[in-house]
Parts: C-alpha cells; structure tokens; sequence
C-alpha cells in the first residue's frame, strides 16, 4: 500500500481574516492550500481545531484521491474511493485501511499555526 507523500506544513492565518469566517462557529471549516493535496481545517469548539490532509490514504497516487467535507458537516470523504472519515479522520467506511493524515495546531491570540 503506497503512503501519502510527505509535504512540509508550517502556516499561519489569522483567524481575523474574513476568509476565515466558516472558522468562527463550531465545526465550521476552511479548505487551505497546502500540504500534498491540501488541508482540512475544522473549528472544534472553543480554542479547538483540526487540520486534516485532503489526500485520501486508500490509493494517494490517483488523480482523484481528494477528501472534501460532507454538505451534512458530519463527515468528509473521497468520491473517488467511497472513502468516508469521521470528524476525528478515523475511517467510518470504504476502503481506506488509514486514517486522515492530522497536522499539529497550535492557537496564539488570533493567530493558527498548523505544521508537521
């Protein structure tokens, strides 16, 4: 089973940013460039957030292998495998033998850091 490559993560936004809106309620989340197919960012609650990469774990060389999150909010997934991850990146179903690939967090003021 081929791995996810590896792509070096050290951003910073600040959560201010009207792009960010999405961030300011519960569970709310933003797509952001980086990482080997992009990332994940979900606001947990309060101080709390989640940064997942898009790239599915089940077959990360296909063109397709991208997770998005779920109209619902409840889940994310990759219409390309029928993979499907809960909030915390474990998977639900499919066939994904791994979970999401989780970047670190780290909240200062307004300010997000997310790296590897």
């Amino acid at each position: 089973m081929p791995l996810i490559p590896n792509a070096i993560v050290n951003e910073q936004i600040n959560l201010t940013n009207i792009q960010y809106n999405a961030l300011r309620r519960d569970n709310g989340y933003v797509y952001l460039k980086s990482g080997v197919k992009g990332i994940i960012l979900i606001h947990r609650t309060g101080d709390t957030y989640a940064a997942f990469e898009r790239n599915c774990p089940f077959q990360p060389y296909d063109d397709c292998a991208l997770v998005s999150m779920d109209q619902s909010g409840f889940f994310m997934s990759d219409s390309c495998c029928q993979s499907v991850f809960d909030l915390n990146g474990y998977v639900t179903g499919g066939p994904s033998p791994y979970p999401l690939r989780r970047y670190n967090t780290a909240l200062t003021g307004n300010l997000l850091y997310i790296t590897n």
